[in-house]
């Protein structure tokens, strides 16, 4: 009686543990990348550093030539993590100069200013530690329309330099109709900007900081090639 009461414990135990594997599906990208089509899954709230914060100070602070490591304005240089820290303080956005001052005159008023989504996605890294957060392919690679994320994506890589008319070089990326019309006519040059080529000088490359995680690279790339989607 014992032995069969426990051998029906142990078979409720053993059905009770048993899970299906979950096989994340993996795909070839046409341009060699390798994209793991995300599964349904509650999308992380980390902000991450290099994908989200960086080119928001670069694009909008150092690309203009103010806090860059040539001009270097009043000896500030706003580049990469480890100089953006000097005016940081990890779970501080009050007390962190250089978040203080954007939007206090920083960027001057004559340039594109960053909007209160990009301040409050700032503010968030800052309150979760200001960490040095990596994400190479943290973005849906099967979704390039402008409306998401292309238009983010200009906007937070871009807007610094070619968001208000007639825009740096007289390259304007701020509306759809503008985008269209600039790529389309420089399909090449600016697929090679965005890929960071060789064959490109530094200053050419785009954005000239830092070049944009792979898998937003290949969102852009099926935007363009897609006849972009609006």
């Amino acid at each position: 009686m014992k032995t069969s009461i426990l051998l029906a414990i142990t078979c409720v135990f053993a059905l009770s543990c048993t899970h299906d594997a979950i096989i994340q599906p993996i795909n070839a990208d046409s341009t060699g990348i390798v994209v793991v089509n995300p599964i349904p899954t509650v999308k992380s709230d980390t902000v991450c550093f290099n994908s989200e914060v960086l080119p928001l100070f670069t694009t909008y602070c150092s690309s203009t030539g103010c806090h860059n490591t040539i001009t270097r304005s009043k000896g500030i240089v706003l580049t990469s993590y480890a100089t953006i820290m000097n005016g940081i303080r990890p779970g501080l956005p009050n007390s962190s100069k250089y978040y203080k001052e954007i939007g206090n005159g920083m960027p001057p008023p004559s340039s594109p200013q960053l909007t209160t989504v990009q301040l409050e996605q700032i503010k968030k890294w800052i309150n979760q530690g200001a960490k040095n957060t990596n994400c190479v392919n943290s973005c849906d690679t099967t979704k390039f329309t402008f409306s998401s994320p292309i238009q983010a994506l200009i906007t937070n890589n871009c807007s610094g330099c070619h968001g208000v008319k007639p825009g740096s070089g007289n390259v304007y990326l701020g509306d759809y109709a503008s985008a269209k019309a600039f790529i389309t006519a420089n399909k090449v040059r600016f697929l090679n900007a965005i890929n960071h080529s060789a064959s490109l000088v530094p200053s050419k490359r785009m954005p000239p900081s830092n070049k944009m995680v792979d898998c937003q690279i290949v969102q852009f790339t099926k935007w363009i090639n897609n006849g972009y989607p609006q």
